[in-house]
């Protein structure tokens, strides 16, 4: 057996693992507060992906919101009904549709975010200022490493 089809000899000296377990546990941390708000993970992604973004194409929100087609086009439709979003022509181009948050959209994110914060903060407990923007630019460059979309 060579080095690389070795046996590993923990799971966590792989990084995919370590970022697949951090993530499960953070969505499974917000998740429960996030359903007394009325809103599933995804929508919550959808919801803070435009406050950053202001206006995205769907495509776009797949990206940044992390889900595939079909399960974005269900979610936004279900926050369309709900009068969270709502989705326009987009100017140049009468195929694709830009998608935006309406006034109760920007509400509901204000009810939002501080979830997210704390959770997002509480993964840092214990960590110093430094570590945390150390493990910040190496998260973003291994983002950048992996990235398949230019956003």
């Amino acid at each position: 057996m060579t080095e690389k089809t070795a046996k590993p000899k923990a799971l966590t000296g792989l990084p995919s693992y370590l970022l697949t377990r951090i993530a499960h546990r953070y969505n499974q941390t917000i998740y429960a507060e996030l359903r007394a708000i009325g809103l599933s993970t995804i929508s919550t992604r959808i919801i803070a992906s435009l406050k950053v973004f202001d206006a995205l194409t769907i495509n776009e929100l797949c990206v940044h919101a992390l889900a595939e087609q079909p399960t974005m086009s269900r979610a936004l439709d279900r926050l369309e009904a709900d009068g969270i979003i709502k989705r326009t022509v987009k100017d140049e181009d009468n195929r694709k549709r830009v998608v935006r948050l309406t006034g109760e959209g920007e509400v509901l994110f204000e009810r939002i975010w501080p979830v997210t914060l704390s959770a997002n903060e509480k993964m840092f407990e214990g960590i110093s200022d430094q570590d945390r923007d150390v493990t910040m630019r190496t998260l973003l460059k291994v983002l950048e490493n992996i990235r398949v979309h230019p956003i």
